[in-house]
C-alpha cells in the first residue's frame, strides 16, 4: 500500500530505546509500521495538544504510525472522500453533519470494531452516544463535549436585590428587566444577552424540533416557539438598533474586554470554555454559573439542557481503517480524553472522566460536569438535513429578532423550506 511504500527519509532518535536511524514507518523491532493520515479540525492550543498525543501514541507501540495534519476545512474533507482519496481518520467539530455524511455513505459505521474489541460505549453519557448515532449505527467516537449554562454577575444581581440566580424562565424575565440599564437613549447594560440561537433554550420549555413518528420537522412546536419568543422579546424590548450599537462597542470575546467580564451583560448563556477565559482575563470578576432556568409550567424541564460533541470518524474508502480504529479507540480512552479536554477547556463525554482530578483546577468545571451529567441532556436530533435546518432557523430567527417577520410566520417558513428535505432524504 501507498503508506507502506513510503520512502524512509526521516531520521529519528529514540533515546529511551537507544535506537537511531529509524524512519517513522519502522517499528522498534525493525518491521514496517502501517502509516495513517489523520486530519483534525482543532487549531491553536487544540492542535498543539493533539500533536503531543499523536507523538505519545507513535512512541507507545510498533504497529501504527500517525501522520497528523491540522485541517479545519470540512469541504476539503468531503471533497477528498468523494474523490476516493480520503485520510484514514478525521474529526468533526460537532455532530451536525454526522447524519448527512453517514446518509451519503461518507463515513464508516464503527459497530463491528466496537463489538470485536468490546469497546466500552456504555461509559459515554447517553446524550453523547446519541450525538454520534444515526439510524441505529455508531459513526463516531466523541472526544470532547460542550454544554451551556447561565453565567451571572453576582455583584450586579446583589445590587439589584437578588441573592441567587433565576431558577425559572419567569424569574429570568424579572431579573432581565431589573438588571438592564439605559442612559441617554443607549443601552449601558443588558440584563440578559439574547444572542443564543433558540435551540439552546428549547429544553427549558420541553421544546422539540422533530417528530420521529410523523417524520415531520416541528419548528412550530410550542416549546421551541416559546424559546424563540424568549430571546426575541429581549430584542424587541430594547430595540435592534440599540442592541446593534451595544454590540459594535463590545470588546473581543477572548480579551479582558469581553462584555460579560466588563459588566455589559449581567447574565449570558455560554459554554464551559468561557470560565477559563474569564479566569485569565478577569480574575477579580465575582460571577458564577447555574443551570438554564426552566419554564415553571414545565417543572420536569428542571436541569434539562443541550449538549454537543466533537468527534472522530473513519471516512469511507480509507486505506487503513483497522489501523485508524486502533488509534482513534486509543485516543478516545479516558486517559487521553482527559489530557485533551483539559487543554481545550471542553467537558469529557465519558462518565469515568467526570471526577478526574485533572479538572479540579479548571474554573467552574465542577458545575458544568454536574449539569452535563443530568439525564435530561439532549443533542440535536440526528437528521441528514440538520445543517440546512439550523441554517434556516438562524436566518428566520434573525428576522424575527429584528421585527421583520412575526414569530408564527418565520417558523412556518422554516417548516415550508425544510419539510420537503424530509421527503427527499428520509424515504
Amino acid at each position: 500500500m501507498k503508506r507502506l511504500l513510503a520512502l524512509m527519509t526521516t531520521v529519528c532518535l529514540v533515546a529511551v530505546a537507544g535506537l537511531s536511524g529509524c524512519s517513522p514507518s519502522e517499528g522498534t523491532g525493525g518491521g514496517k509500521r502501517t502509516e495513517i493520515d489523520f486530519w483534525y479540525t482543532w487549531m491553536g492550543d487544540g492542535s498543539t495538544s493533539m500533536k503531543k498525543l499523536i507523538d505519545e501514541f507513535n512512541r507507545s507501540q510498533d504497529e501504527v504510525y500517525v501522520n497528523g495534519l491540522a485541517q479545519g476545512d470540512l469541504r476539503k474533507q468531503m471533497t477528498a472522500i468523494v474523490g476516493g482519496n480520503p485520510p484514514d481518520l478525521a474529526s468533526l467539530p460537532d455532530e451536525i453533519n454526522l447524519a448527512s455524511w453517514a446518509d451519503k455513505g461518507a463515513m464508516m459505521p464503527l459497530d463491528a470494531y466496537i463489538k470485536k474489541d468490546g469497546y466500552d460505549m456504555e461509559d459515554y453519557l447517553p446524550a453523547a452516544r446519541d450525538a454520534v448515532t444515526y439510524e441505529g449505527k455508531t459513526y463516531g467516537l466523541p472526544l470532547g463535549m460542550n454544554t451551556w449554562m447561565l453565567y451571572y454577575n453576582k455583584d450586579l444581581l446583589k445590587k439589584a436585590g437578588f441573592d441567587r440566580p433565576p431558577e425559572t424562565i419567569q424569574e429570568l424575565k424579572k431579573y432581565e428587566a431589573k438588571l438592564s440599564e439605559e442612559k441617554n437613549g443607549r443601552i449601558t447594560r443588558l440584563g440578559l444577552w439574547p444572542g443564543q440561537i433558540p435551540h439552546v433554550w428549547m429544553q427549558s420549555f420541553e421544546g422539540r424540533l422533530w417528530d420521529p413518528e410523523a417524520k415531520k420537522v416541528t419548528p412550530l412546536d410550542p416549546g421551541f416557539k416559546s424559546a424563540v419568543e424568549l430571546t426575541s422579546s429581549v430584542w424587541q424590548k430594547h430595540g435592534p438598533e440599540k442592541i446593534d450599537r451595544l454590540l459594535a462597542g463590545n470588546g473581543n470575546y477572548g480579551s479582558p474586554q469581553n462584555p460579560f467580564a466588563t459588566g455589559k451583560y449581567a447574565m449570558t448563556l455560554d459554554g464551559e470554555w468561557l470560565a477559563p477565559i474569564l479566569g485569565k482575563n478577569a480574575p477579580k470578576l465575582n460571577y458564577d454559573v447555574a443551570p438554564l432556568p426552566y419554564d415553571e409550567n414545565h417543572p420536569e424541564a428542571k436541569n434539562a439542557g443541550y449538549i454537543n460533541v466533537n468527534l472522530l470518524y473513519i471516512p469511507k474508502k480509507a486505506d487503513e481503517p483497522e489501523a485508524a480504529w486502533k488509534f482513534m479507540s486509543w485516543l478516545a480512552k479516558k486517559e487521553q480524553m482527559v489530557k485533551f479536554d483539559k487543554a481545550l477547556g471542553n467537558l469529557p463525554p465519558r462518565k469515568s472522566a467526570m471526577d478526574d482530578p485533572a479538572f479540579k483546577d479548571v474554573p467552574k468545571f465542577d458545575r458544568f460536569l454536574k449539569y452535563a451529567n443530568s439525564e435530561k441532556m439532549e443533542p440535536l436530533p440526528s437528521l441528514p438535513f440538520m445543517e440546512k435546518y439550523m441554517q434556516e432557523i438562524h436566518k428566520q430567527n434573525d428576522q424575527i429578532n429584528r421585527g421583520k417577520v412575526p414569530v408564527e410566520k418565520g417558523l412556518k417558513d422554516v417548516e415550508t423550506k425544510i419539510q420537503p428535505l424530509v421527503e427527499k432524504t428520509m424515504k
